[in-house]
């Protein structure tokens, strides 16, 4: 039961409880990250209900976002109503909402009557991302299932499964927010290998040649990741921390950026633990100026400058 979802023991200990004790609610709503497992879990528990394989059962259904919408309307609701009022060849007739608070007000106000007065073999099942966007009414009717981010583990061996190589999981894995779908749009994404790239670049600019006029140059690369500063901050970080692990002889199977090795160890000559405790509070510094809405240039520029005030 739930075999093909890694992670969720939790998620999948309670419904694989209520399925061997027969213990079905008529309304779930399963809320948590997107790319964790949560319409899965949902088909694989309406087909534990149905007995047979979804698309060889009339009794389910699944609504969402129509192609060019970008909202599910009162109509689509409507239209499901509708199909539960004729009973179902089996025991449950299942309907999941994908994307619910996608739902308009409306269509939220139609469903709400039919989670007052359910049918007695009618199973709603909500999939969202973000439940405060629904009524709290309709939260309150629901069996509210929580899903956790997945661990780097865990987006490791999805990622593997679909034949993206170990050092690429790695760094995908670290920066996907236990998002297995986040996970796999950064490996297909040129952004992130780019941003190494010039990060590394920088690296050696500050830390090996410690040439103060390069600093500025590199400085105008980094102004195309001003709207994801935090994955660059973050990197930065990644890589600090990994070269902590190396000159305290730490196992080098931590490390995340391993495939980054050679570059690691010649860093780690440069630096002292103590230069590299002040180079992580002067990232954690620039990271809550730009937080707080600092302007990018003058903040990376700024940083650049107090790092390299740090190791001269």
């Amino acid at each position: 039961m739930f075999e093909r979802i890694l992670g969720q023991a939790s998620v999948k200990a309670k419904l694989g409880r209520a399925l061997e004790m027969g213990n079905i609610t008529n309304a779930y709503l399963l809320t948590g990250p997107e790319g964790v497992g949560k319409r899965m879990i949902a088909e694989d528990f309406a087909e534990n209900l149905l007995g047979v394989r979804l698309e060889n059962s009339p009794d389910y259904k699944c609504i969402g976002v129509k192609k060019g919408e970008n909202s599910i309307k009162i109509d689509q609701i409507r239209d499901m109503i509708g199909d539960m009022s004729i009973k179902p060849y089996g025991n449950y007739k299942i309907f999941v909402i994908d994307d619910a608070d996608k739902m308009t007000v409306q269509a939220q106000n139609a469903l709400l009557k039919t989670l007052e007065e359910p049918s007695a073999y009618g199973i709603i099942i909500l999939v969202t991302r973000n439940d405060q966007a629904l009524l709290d009414t309709i939260r309150s009717r629901c069996l509210e299932i929580k899903f956790a981010p997945l661990s780097s583990r865990d987006i490791r061996t999805i990622l593997s499964e679909r034949g993206i190589d170990d050092d690429q999981a790695q760094v995908a894995s670290i920066f996907s927010r236990g998002s297995a779908s986040r996970a796999l749009d950064i490996c297909e994404s040129q952004d992130l290998k780019l941003m190494r790239q010039d990060l590394e670049s920088y690296l050696e600019i500050i830390f090996i040649d410690k040439n103060k006029y390069e600093l500025a140059r590199m400085g105008e690369n980094f102004k195309a990741y001003a709207k994801d500063y935090t994955n660059l901050i973050d990197l930065f970080r990644y890589y600090i921390r990994d070269i902590v692990l190396l000159k305290e002889g730490i196992d080098p199977g931590l490390i995340i950026n391993y495939d980054r090795l050679d570059l690691l160890r010649r860093l780690a000559r440069e630096l002292s633990i103590s230069k590299l405790g002040q180079v992580m509070d002067i990232l954690d510094e620039s990271q809550t100026k730009l937080v707080a809405n600092c302007h990018f240039a003058t903040t990376i520029e700024a940083m650049a400058l107090n790092i390299y005030e740090v190791i001269n």
